[in-house]
């Protein structure tokens, strides 16, 4: 996790982002042992708790979620960091010995179907997780949108009492937290507004994709070496990290994977040929297909369409399609809805609710879409006179 950069190319736009998933591992294990002490988790629970947090990185691949597009597309949608996390906390040798018979309650922590305390603690709506990075690439950006108050977030978390209609015991946040909550929602979505989603760190992030599906497709990275149903995956993968998998598709020159891993080092990005924000597009078939219906298909369709008319490559055309999702604030039964947990408000009097009651910011509406074709900056001109028309034929 020492090579491997916490935001992947973010640091060809903010240069200082250079920080690694061992660094907010460490954050994310202190800000959860923060949240263990006010919640009086104690024992083997506190262990456990732990051990899930300092580990729920562990099975990010190169470039943290750059990689695993390509990688569920070699495995399937279920190859997630998440469960090569889980699969490497049963299986590796030097780990396993260190966890003992934790392991399995670690991996129970970690499983998206675990929606207890300790699973809130590392991956709820208020986690240990979202504490430490929103701030920490806040600092390393230079930006301010990633701050809020953790102290007094921290300070107002409860546990839910078991009664007889609620079996367990959730994380709740006293109604006195309330602002505190309202500026860790708003930080979220503005670094995923601002931050994540800054069209130079899309791009970047879109180039190397690219470069590592084609050097999969040339057979520069080989596939078959990152099936997980090999007995030497998790040895293969764990030996890859940010530098190496760099190194390993620039030992073919000839591939256009190599020159755009080189574009990426020279900073010789692609630009903006056309962008439409497709949630305000008035025209309903184009708001719908290139929304809701954008698939990898679609995309590589619109890319060979207006690569043939710039007479270029298609690996130089790059669609995407990003959304900025204002998840933590959507209401409650809108998250039920998408079986997500809502977040939980603790009255003055002990009774528990959903933040709605409390909140003026609540959002129900749809994400902020925007779909981009990136191009070298010498087909740029003939991408902006020509994408829309050809993006209208694609999908008539």
């Amino acid at each position: 996790m020492r090579r491997i950069k916490q935001l992947a190319n973010a640091h060809l736009v903010y240069p200082a982002a250079c920080h690694t998933r061992f660094e907010h591992s460490l954050g994310v294990l202190h800000c959860a042992t923060l949240m263990a002490r006010q919640l009086e988790i104690e024992g083997d629970d506190l262990t456990t708790l732990r051990y899930a947090a300092l580990l729920h990185d562990v099975g990010h691949g190169p470039f943290s979620h750059v990689f695993e597009a390509p990688l569920r597309e070699i495995n399937g949608k279920d190859a997630t960091h998440e469960a090569i996390t889980r699969r490497i906390i049963q299986e590796d040798e030097e780990i396993t010995p260190i966890l003992g018979e934790a392991a399995e309650d670690v991996v129970a922590v970690l499983s998206e179907d675990r929606n207890g305390i300790l699973h809130q603690i590392i991956s709820g709506n208020i986690d240990a997780d979202k504490l430490d990075y929103l701030r920490r690439d806040s600092y390393h950006t230079g930006v301010a949108y990633g701050n809020f108050d953790l102290e007094r977030v921290r300070h107002t978390l409860r546990k839910t009492k078991k009664t007889r209609f609620r079996q367990r015991e959730d994380l709740a946040v006293h109604e006195k937290g309330i602002d505190a909550i309202e500026s860790f929602r708003l930080a979220r979505f503005l670094m995923y507004a601002q931050v994540y989603y800054h069209h130079t760190n899309v791009v970047a992030n879109g180039m190397l994709q690219r470069a590592i599906r084609v050097a999969i497709r040339d057979r520069v990275v080989d596939a078959e070496k990152l099936r997980n149903g090999k007995d030497d995956f998790l040895e293969r993968y764990l030996a890859l990290d940010d530098a190496r998998l760099l190194a390993q598709v620039l030992t073919r020159p000839e591939s256009t994977a190599a020159d755009l891993v080189m574009r990426l080092e020279r900073r010789d990005l692609f630009k903006r040929g056309y962008e439409s924000n497709v949630s305000q597009e008035e025209d309903y078939l184009l708001r719908y297909q290139l929304g809701t219906k954008f698939t990898p298909e679609r995309a590589q369709t619109i890319e060979r369409a207006v690569a043939e008319e710039c007479g270029c490559d298609p690996d130089y055309i790059v669609a995407d399609l990003v959304k900025i999702e204002n998840s933590l604030f959507k209401s409650a039964s809108t998250l039920l809805e998408e079986d997500k947990f809502p977040f939980l408000i603790e009255r003055k009097d002990g009774t528990v609710t959903e933040i709605d009651s409390f909140s003026t910011l609540t959002y129900n509406g749809e994400p902020r879409t925007i779909f981009y074709l990136f191009c070298p900056e010498e087909h740029r001109e003939m991408v902006q006179e020509r994408a829309g028309e050809i993006i209208a034929g694609t999908i008539g």
